[in-house]
């Protein structure tokens, strides 16, 4: 307070002479509050320098016990490693055992195979072989019946066959490759009976077949999951639709009285090439290279004006017989169907017996060029601009346009035989 406040005050407190009497009570009470305000400082400098104490030793506290767990994950560390090396050391033995529970009797076998003549060595094995084959008869029982809707009905069935297919990978591998033909057989059965009769057994219809695979392969999928992933069952039952399909096919086309309409040829092999790229994208495998052709559609272009047509033809030559010869090693290649992926191609796998028939679409297009290189002269004026460096006619650039596009059409359906002669009839 300043003076005239410190003034105002005490005569606030004290206004008259008789009110003086109580300053010394006053000054006691002042006193006291001074030294409990002392006392309340001190206190708190005291606890200020505990507490600094205090968190020393916390933080120290805290220091140990960081070490003492980082003590003991390297310990668990440790321990984990060591349980680590022992299971692997455990399932190789495990491994051992499995092996030798599979193939110990094989291996037996084949030791004692020069004592053959040995009629104890002869029953043991012909008792062997009986187990065999009473387990493959079993299996093969137990399958018969997958595919009969039968599987809906029995809630164990399918856990039964899923069992069974552990029962013939320890069988030889010959069980397994006519078990899994069987049942693509059988599931192509009602496939055939179907497309080949008279309303189905059409060209027009070949759109319809590859909906019926595609639908039985949606149906099937959870109950087709019993057999192992390594047995590729839907890639192999493609296989085997489409050898049946290009066989149904190529037996309309022969059998056909008179020629296919154009269009309904080219609207099957359109389809055909849809779904062979279909299997190609589901189960691996591409398509044939585009680099053939690239020389014809320069033509079009005018790349390739400096190059006679008769040099671009012997060049396109020399390309349709390299990938012909290509084909036919990739054709040699995919006799093993037994892994999807391992190079099968798809293209052409169906869609191949559309190319002898293909002449009448080649034929359609030599009429449209001529059609069209008709009207062009009858419209061209023959006059050359003057001044013009290029002394070329403008139907010229149209014709080489309209034979770019023909050849860019039949290139998305074939690069075969087809489109070579494609060639020739524009050239």
């Amino acid at each position: 307070m300043d003076k005239s406040s410190t003034l105002e005050y005490i005569n606030q407190m004290f206004p008259t002479e008789a009110s003086l009497s109580g300053v010394e009570p006053l000054m006691q009470k002042i006193k006291s509050e001074i030294n409990h305000v002392d006392s309340g400082i001190l206190a708190a400098v005291r606890q200020q320098s505990n507490s600094g104490t205090k968190a020393k030793e916390d933080l120290a506290a805290a220091t140990l016990a960081v070490e003492e767990l980082m003590y003991k994950i390297r310990e668990i560390k440790s321990k984990a490693e060591q349980s680590e090396t022992m299971v692997q050391e455990i399932c190789r033995d495990i491994k051992k055992l499995d092996f030798a529970k599979k193939h110990a009797v094989n291996q037996l076998c084949s030791h004692f195979e020069a004592y053959r003549d040995i009629p104890k060595i002869t029953e043991l094995r012909e008792k062997f072989k009986n187990i065999k084959q009473i387990l493959k008869s079993h299996v093969f029982s137990d399958f018969s019946s997958l595919g009969t809707g039968k599987e809906t009905e029995e809630t164990n069935l399918l856990q039964q066959l899923s069992d069974a297919c552990l029962v013939v990978d320890s069988l030889e591998p010959s069980v397994r490759e006519e078990l899994v033909n069987n049942f693509c057989s059988r599931e192509l059965t009602s496939y055939e009976q179907i497309f080949e009769g008279a309303e189905l057994a059409k060209l027009d219809k070949t759109e319809r077949r590859y909906a019926w695979i595609k639908r039985r392969i949606r149906t099937n999928e959870e109950i087709w999951k019993i057999f192992p992933p390594s047995w590729h069952v839907p890639y192999r039952l493609c296989i085997q639709f489409c050898k049946k399909t290009r066989k149904q096919l190529e037996e309309i086309l022969d059998n056909m009285k008179e020629k296919p309409d154009v269009g309904t040829l080219l609207m099957a092999l359109q389809r055909t090439l849809e779904f062979e790229d279909e299997l190609a994208e589901k189960f691996g495998g591409g398509t044939r290279s585009r680099e053939i052709g690239n020389e014809i559609e320069e033509i079009g272009t005018g790349q390739s004006s400096s190059q006679s047509i008769s040099d671009i033809r012997k060049k396109y030559e020399r390309k349709l017989a390299a990938h012909q010869d290509s084909g036919t090693e990739e054709h040699d290649r995919n006799k093993d169907l037994s892994v999807p992926g391992a190079g099968f191609n798809f293209r052409g796998i169906i869609s191949s017996c559309f190319e002898p028939h293909l002449i009448i679409y080649v034929e359609l297009e030599e009429k449209t060029l001529m059609e069209n290189l008709e009207k062009l002269v009858q419209e061209e004026t023959w006059d050359i601009e003057e001044g013009s460096q290029n002394n070329v006619l403008s139907s010229s650039m149209q014709l080489f346009l309209i034979i770019k596009r023909s050849l860019k059409r039949c290139s998305a359906l074939t690069k075969n035989q087809t489109l070579f002669n494609l060639f020739k009839v524009s050239s």
